[in-house]
């Protein structure tokens, strides 16, 4: 056993509340993202027995300490090498067991949970703060469905900022704007991610399956006015073959961000179709010249366009060819 070894944040400190379950990881960078290993498996909003969670993730832990790899961990990009500090505490967090949604994405499996009775998330956090098991650093990730639509984002908002916890990251499809959202951003505690995967309003209304392109910049550019740094409001183009693989929609979707004021966004290939053609060449050439266009595009305005999780796969995929 070595003081240094291959683990992860979320291995080490996260907590990861899925909508049926609390998982290990959120992460689908690994080889074997589709098979997800269940801290606490069939969770309805329960009371945790912390020392029966943290017990789960020290046997995990021994696995790596060992110098083996944990077998959903195989392959992801974010294992690294480091002398952790083996504490039972929780500062990686993913929420992502909210379902409701006001748009209906065509690569999103949360319409097919609409029937599925969401658990209460609030009480776990005033638990878990209750302990002091919840440190600052983040990443704390609040995701979906669309998080602002749901009655217990407010208060869950309020109480990490009363906390004064930062790098809060939130996942809004900015449909709707909310104003607690603008408050974490004026604090410099609360970053927003949202994914438009397009530029013009047709493309938004395929992708989305909700005509709300003019709404949602909108609002982008309102986020990013009140801002407390430019770096804390991004946008995504997740890249879509055969729906919005093309230079004039990508062109397009940098000419949104440079008139919102926008000067970060990120670029990823959509899920599914990256597990299900990545050891396919085909569209390879295609996709690797369309991310060097964007790039190029986003750096002559003054965009910093950063690959994001299976672009970082493809390119090391390019790269390794």
């Amino acid at each position: 056993m070595t003081s240094e070894y291959l683990s992860c944040d979320i291995i080490e400190y996260g907590f990861d509340a899925q909508y049926d379950a609390i998982n290990l990881c959120c992460r689908i960078s690994g080889n074997n993202c589709n098979e997800p290993f269940h801290i606490i498996p069939n969770y309805k909003g329960e009371k945790i027995n912390w020392n029966d969670f943290f017990q789960k993730k020290q046997e995990i832990r021994n696995i790596h300490q060992n110098g083996e790899i944990f077998k959903p961990c195989n392959g992801c990009l974010y294992l690294r090498k480091e002398a952790w500090d083996n504490s039972n505490y929780i500062r990686t967090v993913n929420i992502n067991n909210w379902i409701k949604c006001n748009a209906d994405c065509i690569y999103c499996n949360r319409s097919s949970l609409k029937k599925h009775k969401e658990y209460k998330i609030l009480p776990i956090f005033k638990d878990i703060i209750k302990h002091d098991f919840l440190k600052a650093g983040g990443p704390i990730t609040i995701s979906g469905g669309e998080p602002s639509i749901i009655r217990e984002f407010k208060p869950l908002l309020e109480l990490f900022l009363k906390n004064n916890l930062n790098n809060i990251k939130v996942l809004t499809n900015a449909i709707k704007y909310d104003k607690t959202i603008e408050k974490g951003l004026k604090k410099g505690n609360v970053n927003i991610l949202v994914s438009t995967d397009s530029g013009t309003r047709e493309t938004f209304t395929k992708i989305k399956r909700t005509d709300k392109h003019n709404q949602v910049w909108k609002n982008i550019k309102k986020y990013a006015q009140y801002a407390k740094y430019s770096e804390l409001v991004k946008t995504k183009f997740i890249i879509i073959p055969a729906i919005n693989d093309n230079k004039e929609e990508i062109l397009e979707f940098i000419k949104q961000n440079l008139n919102s004021g926008i000067k970060y966004a990120e670029i990823d290939i959509e899920i599914s179709w990256f597990y299900t053609h990545k050891q396919n060449r085909t569209h390879f050439d295609e996709i690797y010249e369309l991310y060097q266009y964007a790039v190029e595009k986003a750096q002559e305005v003054g965009i910093f366009l950063e690959a994001k999780d299976r672009m970082v796969l493809f390119l090391q995929n390019i790269e390794n060819s």
